[in-house]
């Protein structure tokens, strides 16, 4: 029988973490010599608050849903921040929750409570590992399908903390495969099988799941159209129909929208009050002395949908005919000296942000790209237009891993679109945050 060792051990993870917040306090507790400051008994009365606390912040971050995590350093980073927010709200209120406890025991506690965490999850860990081996002993995965088919699956499953301790066995379409299930489940406990959806027809398909479900076994067809198979795809139930909705992004979930807007206008105002309220002046008056023409050069772009807006930046070139039909060279005798440092360190790009108050542009995105581009290279590059299946961005992934300014070549416009690509379908607030920290940390480094 198939089992979700993943939530079940989220789960001892949050007894183990209430156990290791409660720890902590008697700790810091014995550490002060079995008294705080001004000792009041109703400073123990507060756990129970601090119990409730730590179980929303922990829910708002996900830590107990392990699935959501894509790597080991992801996930204890977030617990890492759970706690640090933690000791924040401690601090803060720290006069109307505690009374008599000092911040340095606050500091106390949420170190310690780290230390124990970590620990707890450790012993936890090995100790639900030891037991699923055991009972794992005699479980088995059945998968069905070409050499390259069946790896694939193999290493997700290897790599599944569900899985992981499960024997495999591979098998191709020779034969008849109910009578392979049936030797293999004389040895083993068979829990799932593995079956792309093209192998078989309809009316085999239809055996399979029947003898499935007597076995107790948990069938999963593989969508293997080559052309599809690697895309996101969703499966939802509409009446008596099953319906696959191709090429979801997490950006098509109405939360994910909201959550990606609110930052970006929040960052923006933000950024307007602090850093262009001073900068914008400096800028313009350095634009307009370099050259004759206004601050700002404002040109059509493709966006969301691939709907045109006009996009914003400082002039960097000297007013010329050819600014929506020739893209900008390294050595582009139409940049300005003023233009070239602008450039340089992206401080061009700063009027986009009005575009982002707009509604045209995000934060982070894939950049937007003249019309005309946009129309060649939609020919040239294969589900190019995914892309501007989101709003477009002032930085994006490709340019933090140095993909920026012109594109002469196809294997940089290929890279280009594939990290593009990527980011539309893994967009997280998280990878946000990182690409906005590595864009200021590149702005002076070389692109290719």
């Amino acid at each position: 029988m198939y089992k979700n060792h993943q939530f079940f051990l989220g789960q001892y993870y949050r007894l183990a973490d209430l156990l290791a917040l409660n720890l902590a306090f008697l700790a810091v507790y014995v550490i002060n010599e079995f008294q705080f400051v001004d000792y009041r008994l109703s400073d123990f009365l507060v756990l129970p608050f601090l119990n409730i606390l730590w179980l929303l912040l922990a829910s708002s971050q996900r830590i107990y849903n392990l699935n959501f995590f894509s790597s080991r350093n992801r996930y204890y980073f977030a617990v890492f921040i759970t706690v640090l927010i933690q000791f924040g709200i401690l601090l803060a209120f720290n006069d109307m929750i505690f009374k008599a406890v000092t911040p340095l025991n606050i500091l106390l506690l949420n170190a310690i409570f780290l230390a124990f965490i970590l620990g707890c999850r450790a012993c936890v860990l090995n100790l639900y590992k030891s037991a699923i081996k055991r009972k794992s002993r005699k479980s088995a995965i059945v998968v069905v399908g070409s050499e390259n088919q069946i790896n694939e699956t193999v290493d997700y499953l290897r790599n599944n903390f569900s899985t992981s301790f499960l024997k495999i066995f591979k098998v191709t379409k020779n034969g008849n495969l109910i009578e392979r299930l049936e030797t293999f489940s004389q040895r083993y406990n068979l829990s799932e099988l593995f079956v792309p959806i093209s192998y078989y027809s309809e009316d085999t398909v239809e055996k399979l799941s029947t003898y499935c479900d007597e076995k107790f076994i948990r069938l999963r067809l593989i969508f293997d159209w080559n052309k599809l198979g690697s895309r996101k795809i969703h499966v939802k139930q509409l009446s008596e129909n099953t319906v696959l909705y191709i090429a979801s992004t997490p950006l098509d979930d109405a939360y994910n929208s909201f959550l990606k807007r609110s930052f970006d206008l929040i960052f923006s105002l933000l950024a307007f009050v602090f850093i262009f309220s001073w900068l914008f002046p400096i800028i313009a008056i350095a634009v307009k002395i370099s050259s004759k023409g206004p601050v700002f050069f404002k040109q059509q772009r493709s966006g969301l949908n691939g709907n045109y807006f006009h996009c914003y930046k400082f002039r960097s070139m000297k007013q010329n005919a050819e600014a929506d039909l020739k893209q900008a060279t390294k050595n582009d005798d139409r940049i300005t000296k003023v233009g070239h440092f602008l450039r340089k360190t992206s401080l061009d790009e700063l009027p986009q942000f009005i575009n982002v108050l707009k509604g045209e542009m995000s934060i982070v995105g894939p950049r937007p790209h003249m019309l005309k581009h946009t129309e060649q290279y939609r020919e040239l590059v294969g589900n190019f237009m995914q892309r501007h299946a989101i709003k477009p961005g002032i930085t994006g992934l490709a340019q933090v891993k140095g993909y920026r300014g012109e594109i002469d070549d196809y294997s940089l416009l290929q890279n280009r679109v594939r990290f593009d690509r990527f980011y539309v379908n893994n967009w997280t607030l998280f990878f946000d945050v990182k690409i906005i920290i590595k864009t200021v940390l590149t702005i002076f480094k070389d692109h290719r």
